[in-house]
């Protein structure tokens, strides 16, 4: 669904055919957030707050017998709108944000809300260590992890790229590596 020009819900799809059909199924690879982070960040606190409204309604029922009961409904339910919108933002980011990789180059998109993309492209060229960073128990349990990619001449985040909460991040590096055509070790000791 495209509702506005920034807001494509078919741009992940359209893009990666698109890549497929001119590099081959074999040299394009798109993925994006691992289920944990749904879970973490869209499930769990959706599921909090249907609890606590539930448990207030109930508590405040019972203490005011009626009385001022509507007010309270109204001011629960514009306190649940406004802990909400946070939610959203999360499940748009589960569901809008994503990387293709393509021979040479590396694609990130990074939607914010609905009027906000940033598309960014990385060169092969320019990638010098890819890392990955597992720092919590549930990143080790459910194989999530951040590929943390450094690349030379990009100033605006220090030449650091990172891509959170990905599942398998061992296997997207070697498909990364693998698709674009680097040699990783080579550019990490250039001495050797």
């Amino acid at each position: 669904m495209k509702i506005f020009s920034n807001f494509d819900t078919k741009l992940r799809q359209k893009t990666f055919e698109e890549y497929q059909e001119s590099y081959g199924i074999d040299n394009v690879i798109c993925f994006g957030r691992s289920r944990l982070y749904r879970i973490y960040k869209v499930v769990l606190p959706t599921i909090s707050l249907l609890a606590i409204t539930v448990f207030g309604l109930i508590f405040f029922y019972q203490r005011l017998n009626g009385g001022y009961f509507a007010y309270i409904l109204l001011a629960i339910l514009i306190i649940d709108t406004v802990f909400f919108f946070p939610v959203i933002g999360k499940y748009l980011d589960y569901k809008m944000d994503f990387i293709v990789v393509i021979p040479n180059s590396l694609m990130m998109n990074d939607q914010w809300w609905l009027f906000k993309r940033n598309f960014r492209t990385i060169s092969a060229q320019s990638i010098k260590t890819i890392s990955i960073k597992k720092v919590w128990l549930l990143y080790s349990i459910f194989d999530n992890g951040d590929i943390i990619i450094l690349a030379e001449g990009d100033t605006e985040r220090d030449g650091e790229v990172i891509l959170r909460r990905v599942p398998k991040p061992e296997k997207r590096k070697n498909q990364i590596v693998k698709i674009i055509g680097i040699d990783i070790q080579a550019n990490q000791n250039p001495d050797i």
